[in-house]
């Protein structure tokens, strides 16, 4: 199942990225197997105009925060004509997923779409709030609370599903889910200074506010709901931004 940046794209919310991420669910996860899946589909010839170098490919587990095994990242030589366009694909092995993936039309560069199971916006959500909500005022995940605000400045979504989201996430990561502004108090002051470098550098002046501290307000909004479950039968409306 396609997650990370790339999906964001099937989500209208296209961002610059130099890795494609998967899920895996029912598959071994052992490295030379994951290497050998990935050089199998690389070797497909799809008329790009991209020559990858599946011979030079290798594969590396991921630990993340020394908390274990996580997956496994494949990185490709690659060249398009003269340009050299290398790339990781990370493998995410095991982890549950709710609501059920389902199958996304991820816009082509050249054109059309590709048909292919990814994550449910509910579940992207929910990791990347989790995250934050584990990380507290060290968290320096920038990209994650744009994401999660362009995501619910654009998509309805039932409150509910990202209850159960959020619960499965924590619970298989052994998080305890609080609201976010108690996670993140003090953060505007800590994290400003290295907020707006981050912004400015990305050119995201249109797209996230100034101030860290509004923007985590608002994320408030949205997540607090359903961190303390008061959205529970509820649907947020992203024009209005409210649990309705």
């Amino acid at each position: 199942m396609l997650k990370g940046g790339v999906l964001l794209a099937a989500f209208d919310q296209r961002r610059p990225t130099r890795d494609v991420d998967f899920a895996v669910i029912g598959l071994d996860n052992d490295v030379d197997n994951i290497l050998s899946i990935l050089r199998e589909v690389a070797a497909a010839d799809v008329g790009d105009g991209l020559d990858i170098d599946i011979g030079q490919a290798a594969a590396e587990v991921i630990r993340e925060d020394s908390t274990g095994y996580t997956g496994v990242r494949v990185s490709f030589p690659a060249a398009l004509a003269s340009a050299k366009v290398n790339f990781n694909v990370d493998v995410n092995v095991g982890d549950p997923i709710t609501p059920k993936p389902e199958v996304i039309a991820v816009p082509r560069i050249l054109g059309g779409t590709i048909q292919i199971l990814g994550y449910p916006v509910e579940m992207v959500i929910a990791e990347k709030l989790v995250t934050a909500i584990e990380r507290g005022t060290a968290n320096t995940r920038w990209r994650d609370f744009v994401d999660m605000y362009r995501l619910s400045n654009s998509h309805s979504m039932a409150g509910n599903v990202l209850i159960e989201s959020c619960d499965t996430v924590a619970t298989y990561r052994g998080a305890t889910l609080v609201p976010l502004g108690a996670a993140l108090e003090g953060f505007g002051e800590i994290a400003q200074a290295r907020w707006f470098a981050w912004r400015n550098k990305q050119k995201l002046q249109a797209e996230a506010p100034e101030n860290i501290s509004e923007l985590i307000r608002a994320l408030e909004v949205f997540a607090d709901p359903v961190l303390l479950r008061s959205a529970a039968g509820r649907l947020w409306n992203p024009s209005e931004r409210e649990w309705q």
